[in-house]
């Protein structure tokens, strides 16, 4: 796993061999729209365009509208697992879930999530950014 740095410091983002995203987001933060302009800006600065799929960890986290809406607004990635833990992880995870035009799904634990998203088609390149 490669580390991709991020302008956000509650959050840690890095990319498998595969090309797979893997954001956690600290448990307990705030995430604001500035926090998910940074993740949005890291991933399309490593990928050039090309879509692929993330892991997402929003345990314990309070998504602000803002960055839903920047996390629901914009085509990044291919696909989309979240994973959380609690009642409140769930209802977070289908906030962020709705509308979406990619495969996405909720778990309950990292492995399960990654085998799901080892089992979707290889992505394509991204045609244009913004849904």
């Amino acid at each position: 796993m490669v580390e991709i740095a991020l302008t956000c410091t509650n959050a840690i983002l890095n990319v498998d061999a595969e090309g797979t995203f893997h954001l956690r987001w600290a448990p307990g933060s705030p995430v604001s729209a500035d926090d998910a302009d940074a993740v949005v800006a890291a991933i399309r600065g490593v990928t050039g365009g090309r879509l692929q799929p993330m892991l997402v960890e929003v345990v314990d986290v309070c998504m602000s509208p803002g960055a839903r809406a920047t996390l629901l607004g914009t085509r990044f990635v291919s696909a989309v697992a979240l994973v959380g833990a609690t009642v409140v992880d769930r209802v977070t995870a289908a906030a962020l879930l709705r509308e979406q035009e990619c495969p996405h799904g909720y778990f309950t634990s990292v492995e399960d999530a990654r085998e799901w998203l080892n089992r979707l088609p290889v992505p394509h390149a991204l045609e244009n950014s913004a849904v």
